[in-house]
């Protein structure tokens, strides 16, 4: 009778292990895990056939300094930084202008565009002006309790001198402090930027894309100490300036996101690990234990899948989509796999 119940238990387990298999292999009931990459997305506007832009010197009313071509200089360089455009250098871009005779004020129309594009031979300007730089102060004297060395020194119960040994084994006299209201300077610096950036079709001479990026910021600090530390308002319109600039050229250029990709355990002992080892952020050892599991178990998608986003997350489309392409073959029915090799086809396709 015990045998009957012992080969029943087995049948039922052996049963829910084939339930289990066929879930997983089904993907939608499958393990998963949640990680963040940091992927490339597409530019938010369409910059198709534009790849050589001049960079022309940005207006400036405000200031009433050479701002202007700061800001010119340091958007040429957050472009360029992108890979995304051969981005002209100054100096030519003025020769070019001077021997054309072209002279223009901001901002310039469309047939001044198409003039300019034509003397230069680029794709697309860019061009603008700083629409407000302001940088302020504000001082003031403010009480603090804060301890105040009273002259004495800390005394054990026989009235002798208490000492305390420094890291350098050094002794020193142990100090007595009180908390007392003191007077300090409070010193607050407080600054605003307002950008306006235009791309415009060099050919056609039409704005392709426009923004205007507000920036702004407070330091404050107490006591000479902090106030030496505070940024001086050359570096606050420095910092402000990065801010806005970086905000527009996300319009133009592919730029990093942060976003949540799933990876899925398998079945298999080595794309669990992979799994577990991503999600510590370790993500050179989770690739080299998915290509482990791919070679041990070929007919496994998961693996194939997780090695997809391996890839996807160092920016390598190609093996990324050949990878969730590998998993989809092994598991047809599944709604993530169909979903992903679709979102990465159009990723591809807006990146070119």
């Amino acid at each position: 009778m015990r045998e009957k119940k012992d080969t029943g238990r087995a049948m039922r387990t052996r049963s829910m292990s084939s339930v289990v298999v066929a879930c997983i292999a089904l993907s939608g009931c499958a393990p998963t895990a949640r990680v963040m990459i940091e992927k490339l997305d597409p530019p938010d506007a369409d910059v198709s056939g534009i790849s050589e832009i001049a960079v022309l010197p940005f207006g400036d009313d405000v200031t009433g300094s050479a701002r202007g071509q700061v800001v010119a200089q340091h958007l040429a360089e957050v472009v360029a930084n992108t890979g995304r455009y051969r981005v002209m250098k100054d100096d030519q871009m003025k020769s070019l202008l001077a021997r054309a005779g072209i002279q223009f004020s901001y901002p310039p129309d469309a047939s001044m565009v198409r003039r300019m594009g034509t003397a230069l031979g680029v794709d697309a300007l860019l061009y603008g002006e700083l629409e407000k730089s302001q940088c302020d102060e504000e001082s003031r004297a403010v009480e603090a309790r804060e301890p105040v060395w009273t002259g004495d020194y800390v005394r054990d119960g026989q009235g002798n001198i208490m000492s305390d040994i420094r890291s350098t084994g050094e002794s020193m006299p142990r100090k007595r402090f009180v908390k007392q209201l003191v007077e300090k300077n409070r010193l607050k610096r407080y600054a605003v930027l307002n950008l306006h950036v235009r791309m415009a079709d060099a050919f056609l001479g039409n704005v392709i894309c426009a923004d205007t990026a507000s920036e702004s910021g407070s330091w404050e600090g107490t006591g000479s100490a902090e106030i030496a530390e505070l940024p001086t308002c050359d570096m606050i319109f420095d910092l402000l300036l990065d801010r806005a600039i970086k905000k527009f050229v996300r319009k133009i250029a592919a730029h990093p996101v942060e976003e949540e990709r799933i990876l899925e355990y398998g079945i298999f002992h080595s794309t669990r690990l992979g799994v577990e080892l991503a999600k510590n952020n370790l993500w050179d050892e989770a690739m080299e234990k998915w290509m482990q599991a791919i070679k041990a178990k070929p007919d496994d998608p998961a693996a194939y899948y997780d090695m997809g986003v391996g890839f996807e997350r160092r920016g390598m489309f190609d093996l990324a989509y050949k990878a969730y392409q590998n998993a989809l073959v092994r598991n047809t029915r599944s709604d993530r796999y169909i979903k992903t090799v679709a979102r990465i086809q159009k990723l591809m396709k807006d990146l070119q």
